[in-house]
């Protein structure tokens, strides 16, 4: 005869150890790879964005308007592309790890990517829904 009830033994399995919290916090930083390469790439941009507009100042205008857009579009690409295949590897690791057992990091990852998600949309879902001009 056991000396556990059985509720002790289903108090003890619904506790969280510290491997399942640590497995979900590494999932979920996973998960955050492509907000934070994001983040990396944005930054970069708004750095050689100004220098180029710095080293094209004494030009006409039409020159700085075509440099400047030149520096922002080849960079949009750039955060696209890095962003895309990030994502793309961090689902390719979730994978892994739902194949492998790790749901607690699979679903952490996969939270985080939907948050990531969220951070990008709700600027463009701002834009769209807030009025550019107000009546006057």
């Amino acid at each position: 005869m056991s000396t556990h009830s059985s509720e002790d033994s289903t108090t003890l399995a619904r506790v969280p150890s510290a491997e399942v919290k640590g497995s979900a916090m590494r999932g979920a930083l996973i998960g955050l790879i492509p907000l934070g390469l994001l983040a990396g790439v944005i930054l970069v941009t708004l750095v050689i964005t100004a220098l180029v507009r710095a080293f094209v100042a004494g030009s006409e205008f039409f020159v700085q308007q075509q440099a400047v857009l030149t520096a922002l579009i080849v960079r949009l690409v750039l955060a696209i592309l890095v962003f895309t295949i990030a994502c793309w590897r961090v689902i390719r690791r979730v994978a892994a790890w739902q194949q492998t057992g790790g749901r607690v990091q699979a679903n952490a990852a996969l939270w985080a990517l939907g948050v990531t998600a969220l951070i990008i949309v709700i600027p463009v879902l701002l834009a769209s829904f807030l009025p550019q001009h107000p009546a006057p």
